[in-house]
């Protein structure tokens, strides 16, 4: 009898031990995980400080940390190129070609990932592709419709396109609709750089009535929304209004900070 109560204790402790080494496996998981969410994020708030090399380290760490999940890695790879363009750094074309090949591949294992299209929205914007962002952005949304990561990166690579887009540009020298181009009937709203700018701020909304953003995201939104309002839709009391937002969601955050050195030069 003793024997057989000895026999049933090993098995609950068998049990007992496999259960906390699965779970202390995913706890680990989910650590690296959120590490490499942070490292992209770090990397992302260095870019827009301005401290381009220490953003390109921080990429890199992010690359050797996760070398084998091709949807990361060229992620990162992505943005490296970014910062090298911005730095006219001609060596990101040849980045670029490799990006490229990484984005081709993934597109055959994930394209029902709505994460891979983001990837590929990216890297359209970064070959100056407009009609395959907007594609990229239709796919991204068709598999998960509020998906409010990817309003957020709409958001940032409309505004992207919208700042290098010429002022003297006009509709009808683009690929728009003419649901675009009806909407907007005066100079200044049919000029290319105004439309791409609607349609960053519509991302930006629809992103900031989510109910998941936590406070730091949402001081990011609002101080992008107010770049926005303030460069290329030329309007100085919105700006003003989303960067007090900004300051006010997340004041000691890196974009809570450059929102309130915004608000020192503009109020």
């Amino acid at each position: 009898m003793t024997m057989k109560r000895n026999s049933i204790l090993l098995v609950w402790l068998a049990i007992i031990f496999v259960f906390c080494g699965k779970k202390m496996i995913t706890a680990n998981e989910t650590t690296v995980q959120m590490s490499q969410k942070e490292l992209f994020d770090n990397a992302m708030s260095l870019r827009e400080e301005g401290k381009k090399d220490a953003a390109m380290d921080m990429l890199k760490k992010i690359m050797d940390t996760c070398s084998n999940d091709e949807l990361k890695y060229t992620d990162a790879m992505i943005e490296q190129c970014v910062i090298m363009r911005d730095m006219n750094n001609y060596d990101w074309k040849m980045k670029a070609v490799e990006a490229q090949r990484k984005v081709k591949i993934l597109l055959r294992t994930n394209y029902t990932n709505p994460e891979y299209w983001l990837v590929y929205a990216k890297f359209a914007a970064l070959v100056d592709e407009e009609n395959h962002l907007t594609g990229a952005f239709k796919k991204a949304f068709f598999y998960k419709p509020n998906f409010i990561e990817g309003y957020i990166l709409k958001g940032d690579l409309y505004s992207y396109f919208a700042k290098n887009t010429s002022p003297s540009s006009t509709a009808a020298n683009s690929a728009v609709t003419k649901k675009d181009n009806a909407m907007r009937t005066r100079n200044k709203e049919n000029s290319l750089r105004y439309i791409r700018g609607v349609k960053a701020k519509d991302a930006y909304y629809v992103a900031l009535n989510s109910m998941s953003l936590d406070n730091k995201k949402k001081s990011y939104v609002f101080y992008k929304k107010g770049e926005l309002e303030h460069i290329i839709l030329s309007n100085k009391a919105e700006a003003i209004r989303n960067w007090k937002k900004a300051a006010e969601f997340d004041p000691d955050g890196i974009y809570g900070k450059i929102s309130k050195e915004r608000l020192e030069i503009h109020e």
